[in-house]
């Protein structure tokens, strides 16, 4: 009797050691609405950054390929403009991503 007591114990506290501990039962972290509202923020902000970065490179071939006609130094000057104005583009475009 003494030996069917001890083991009904000793199973009842490995049964309530295992639902306090959570073993047996997959969880899912839960994610709160301002987590979810966080996350679609940053993708929306990663998208419009892509999008603005997209189209400064647009603009900077655009201007490239109009050197290729050009040949010797104005050529070079005009590279040299475009890589300039890509440059500046792309600092413009970051400076509203920055935090202070």
């Amino acid at each position: 009797m003494r030996r069917a007591i001890l083991v009904a114990l000793g199973i009842g506290a490995v049964i309530t050691s295992a639902a306090a501990l959570g073993i047996g039962n997959p969880s899912v972290p839960v994610q709160h609405p301002s987590a979810q509202d966080e996350i679609s923020r940053a993708r929306i902000q990663s998208a419009a950054r892509e999008a603005h970065r997209d189209a400064i490179e647009a603009r900077y071939r655009e201007v490239r390929s109009q050197c290729d006609s050009l040949g010797g130094a104005r050529r070079d000057h005009c590279l040299i403009k475009a890589h300039a104005f890509r440059g500046r583009a792309l600092l413009e475009a970051h400076a509203p991503y920055t935090r202070n």
